[in-house]
Parts: structure tokens; sequence; C-alpha cells
């Protein structure tokens, strides 16, 4: 017999550095507990650190919006992981090391009776991989493609990381607080992810000088977002912009990079800017209004980024207009 639980979205909880740092489960009939404590490292990266204790079989649905490389060690028990849609079950055991990206988590953890489990889960957010293995793209690109592989989910999966399983157990038992606190988690937290990552890019697997491949669709469609960028007013986030012309994020940074000489972020920005330059010289629109159309929603948000850019205050330029007022 098996007791089955379901949480609710776990996606403030997983993501957010502003909602409560820890939970805690208490399952009825005295048949176990789970225990979870989220540390923040930094914006980017989030510790967790879990216990769980049963008396009983428990199975705990749960789903979240992740978007994160999570690092996972278990220090101690057994843990089962079965994976939606594909009823895939997945099994950590103890001084195992399982890394995976996550876009948005949709699982069941299985504990078994007696089960007595403990561990640490880095999560890493796409924002530290962009930065930080920028110019190993296919890296990037197999760790987030990975977690499309039916047959297998897990990018990988070491045994006895002695180095890594010494770290994480000092992370779950830090002996300090307050700032030193934070700052032993950090020192831990990176030299785990450092050695990891430094083995997914070490030249035995990737040629670090290795240059991405454009194909001609690749070529066209880095043409057809500078159009959209340059020709229209939309203005769209790299997300949308990337959506309109079917290319990953990753290879429309490098891609615009390799042609361009520039981001499209950056693209963007000076075209949003040299477009609400000539409103303010030229039209009868408000600050306000030329401030929405060019994609702020506040219009000191604006005035801030117009003024980094050209060095000037909208309204000094507004005086150029032919009918100032």
């Amino acid at each position: 017999m098996s007791y089955n639980f379901t949480l609710d979205n776990m996606s403030e909880f997983m993501c957010s550095s502003k909602v409560k740092k820890e939970f805690n489960l208490i399952f009825p009939d005295k048949i176990g507990s789970m225990s979870c404590e989220k540390e923040i490292i930094n914006e980017d990266i989030f510790l967790f650190k879990t216990h769980a204790k049963t008396k009983q079989n428990i199975e705990i649905q749960a789903n979240s919006k992740v978007d994160s490389l999570i690092i996972s060690i278990l220090l101690d028990g057994k843990i089962k992981y079965k994976d939606l849609p594909y009823e895939k079950v997945e099994t950590y055991i103890k001084n195992d090391t399982y890394i995976k990206y996550i876009d948005e988590y949709d699982s069941t953890t299985i504990l078994d009776k007696d089960c007595n489990s403990k561990g640490i889960a880095i999560s890493i957010k796409n924002n530290f991989l962009e930065k930080y293995l920028y110019s190993h793209f296919s890296v990037i690109e197999e760790l987030k493609n990975q977690k499309s592989n039916k047959l297998s989910s897990t990018l990988i999966h070491k045994i006895d990381n002695q180095k890594n399983i010494k770290l994480a157990q000092e992370l779950y038992n830090s002996p300090f607080h307050g700032n030193l606190h934070d700052i032993y988690l950090q020192s831990k937290c990176l030299e785990i992810i450092y050695n990891e990552l430094n083995e997914l890019i070490s030249p035995t697997k990737y040629n670090s000088d290795e240059k991405i491949k454009l194909s001609e669709q690749d070529i066209e469609a880095l043409y057809k977002a500078r159009d959209i960028i340059l020709l229209t007013h939309e203005f769209p986030d790299l997300t949308t912009l990337s959506r309109k012309i079917a290319l990953n994020e990753f290879k429309l940074k490098f891609g615009f990079k390799q042609l361009f000489n520039t981001t499209p972020g950056n693209m963007i920005l000076e075209h949003k800017m040299i477009h609400a330059k000539q409103l303010l010289e030229t039209s009868e629109f408000s600050i306000s209004e030329i401030s929405n159309f060019v994609g702020y929603k506040h219009q000191q948000s604006f005035t801030n980024a117009f003024i980094q850019f050209f060095g000037i205050r909208p309204k000094d330029v507004m005086k150029s207009r032919k009918y100032y007022y």
C-alpha cells in the first residue's frame, strides 16, 4: 500500500528569493515527514537541503516551473523520482551525483517504507549558464536538449564522487551562522559547480575553441530578427524574438555577435532610444506616452535608460520641438 499526496505549485518556493526559505510536511497518522530548507547563494543559485523519514510507502506529486540546471547529491538513503508524462522512474542512491537540466518539473517523489534520506540540490539558473558557459555553446545545448530525451532524462549520473560528497556534507552541516554562514555556503556551492562544469567542458570532451556552425536557415532567421528590430516598432524581448524567428536564445545571441558584432539586446535598446529621441523631438506625445511606445511600463525606467544612453534628459530633448509646451 502506498499513500499519495499532492503539493500545490512549487514554482515560487523553487525560484523566488522572496518566498519563505523552508517548508515542512508532516504526514497523517505519523507515517512520516519531509522537510526542505532553501538557502539563497546569489540571485542565480539556490541551495536546497532535504530530509525525509517514512514508516510507510509514500508518493508525493508536485510540479514547478524551474528552468535551471540541478546538481543533486544524495547523502543518505534512497529516493525514486517518476517523471511525467513519460512515467520513467529514476532511483537516486547514497553518495551518487545527478545532473539534470529541468525547465518544468512535473514529477512524483517515491519514498519507500522505513526511508531515512537526506541530500542537497543546487539549482543554477539559465542566466548563470549563459554568462559563464557562453563560449561552450554545445555544452549548454546538450544540457538543455537532454531533458527531452525520453529514454534517459538524467544527463550525468556519477558514482562515489568523493570530492563533491565531502563538500555536500559540509554544506548540509554548516557550523556557522550569520554572514560567515553565507560565505561558507557560497564557497562550497561554487566549488561543487566548478567541479561539475569544469568536467563538462574539459578538453577531452569539448574543444574550448569550437565554433558554432550557423546553417543557411539560421543565418536567414538572424537577418529576419535584425529586420524585426530595425524595421518595426515592436521592440520584442529576447524570448519573444526567439519565438518569432524559430531560433533558440543561445544561437540568437551567438549569431548576432558573429554576424552583426553586437547583441540582440543592445540592438533593441539602441533602436528604442533612437526612436524615442525622434518622437521627443518631432511629435506631440508626452514623455509618458513615448515611454509606453518603446516598451517601458514606468516612465522613470525609461528616463533613466535614456539618460544613460544619450547623457541628456528626455524633457531637455523635447525643448527642441517647434511647439514646446
